[in-house]
């Protein structure tokens, strides 16, 4: 008896809402665990920074058509050099590995890089040892993006890691760094995640363990001070409007003004005390490169906007129409043809006879003229009459107003007389 309860209440049970199936959609996926972006004065580019390079970086891109791309480089230098060297060289950035649906390659992979693009998914992945002597060594290195969709949902998906990174030289160093953000549209509403954590900050061999994710560590920024290195904290949020959504985390950023560092170095002194003056002047620029240097570590975005598939209507149904009276039976007795029953062989159809309204004309008096009153046709008639009596008076005045000395008659010949 109780199984046979639980059955029936499983069977009365509303069946679980399900999501609607997905129409348009526009997915978008970026992320890069290091960028470091270079402000110098010896690179005239009226734009702020000069130069900037993204270690391990990978994008991808889906939308409806389905279009998809997606994109790994293990050393990406912006969408201005990447994708603009074609046009002013000739010749591709080398360091990317491509891929696109539907014109291809489906599939692409070089050395720490890899980027795949089908009908319902694009994804690429790079992760690679890098090193820049004197200033940035980073092991561990990994980001992914990845844009898909299925039959009930959108999402994009963008991660980024970094096992340990060193900076100047080892006077910074980060470990444990993850980037995390995730968008999702499901047609009817956009929701999304994005989230950080960072380990562990190690400034002059001194170590500072983070233990709350929405702050630094007590002491890091005085110790980053006397280096000239300005720390700002990463933020993290999701965005939402209508079906989109945009999950994005923008990384922590290290600021390093080089000039200040060289001085709390001792490094100014020698550069422009001793090895200044054995140069020429067209090199003395050389000897400060840079200005000042950014480095951003864990950037991610995913955007994901979808919309739900229209139903299919079925075809317009004809308007109803009232039920024809049956025709009054014909003068032989026959019964006469239905509407739009065939015609029958040897038999004439009757002619379609347009109504005419049958009202009996009322009598009319000989001054009812149709539309005019008759005060109107007497004014009318008099003043006609006024008109001819005067033309009559007026020519009799101008001919014949005095005798004819010859004894002649007088007034207007009748001309019907020959």
């Amino acid at each position: 008896m109780r199984y046979a309860l639980v059955l029936l209440l499983l069977l009365l049970s509303p069946a679980p809402a399900q999501a609607a199936d997905i129409g348009g959609f526009t997915l978008s996926a970026r992320a890069a665990p290091v960028s470091v972006l270079l402000h110098t004065d010896l690179i005239p580019v009226p734009a702020e920074p000069q130069g900037e390079v993204h270690l391990s970086y990978t994008q991808t891109e889906l939308g409806s058509g389905p279009i998809g791309r997606s994109l790994a480089s293990s050393l990406w230098p912006g969408a201005a050099v990447g994708t603009g060297l074609p046009q002013l060289l000739g010749f591709a950035y080398p360091v990317q590995a491509n891929a696109s649906h539907p014109g291809g390659p489906a599939d692409e992979s070089k050395s720490g890089m890899r980027a795949t693009a089908g009908a319902a998914k694009t994804e690429s992945s790079a992760g690679a040892k890098q090193e820049v002597p004197f200033l940035l060594t980073a092991d561990g290195l990994a980001s992914s993006s990845m844009s898909s969709v299925s039959g009930s949902e959108a999402r994009s998906t963008a991660v980024s890691s970094a096992q340990t990174l060193s900076l100047l030289a080892g006077l910074v160093v980060l470990s444990g760094v993850r980037f995390e953000s995730v968008a999702v549209s499901d047609g009817s509403k956009g929701s999304g995640t994005s989230t950080f954590s960072v380990a562990e900050f190690t400034v002059l061999g001194q170590k500072f363990p983070v233990k709350a994710p929405d702050a630094p560590p007590d002491g890091l920024l005085k110790a980053l001070e006397p280096l000239g290195i300005t720390l700002t904290w990463p933020t993290s949020a999701t965005k939402l409007e209508g079906t989109a959504a945009t999950s994005k985390s923008t990384g922590l950023t290290l600021t390093v003004d080089v000039l200040a560092l060289r001085n709390k170095l001792g490094l100014g002194g020698i550069l422009d005390g001793v090895l200044a003056p054995l140069l020429p002047k067209e090199l003395v620029p050389l000897l400060n490169p840079l200005r000042k240097m950014v480095v951003i570590v864990g950037d991610t975005e995913a955007a994901a906007n979808a919309s739900a598939a229209a139903p299919l209507t079925p075809p317009d149904a004809p308007a109803p129409q009232a039920p024809l009276a049956p025709p009054p039976p014909a003068a032989d007795g026959a019964s006469p043809p239905l509407p739009g029953s065939p015609p029958v062989a040897g038999m004439t159809p009757p002619k379609a006879v347009t109504p005419v309204a049958t009202a009996r004309a009322k009598p009319r008096s000989l001054l009812d003229f149709p539309g005019v009153p008759a005060l109107l046709v007497l004014a009318g008639l008099g003043v006609a009459a006024a008109g001819a009596f005067g033309m009559k008076s007026f020519g009799t005045f101008l001919l014949g107003g005095a005798p004819c000395p010859s004894g002649h008659p007088t007034g207007v010949p009748d001309l019907r007389n020959g």
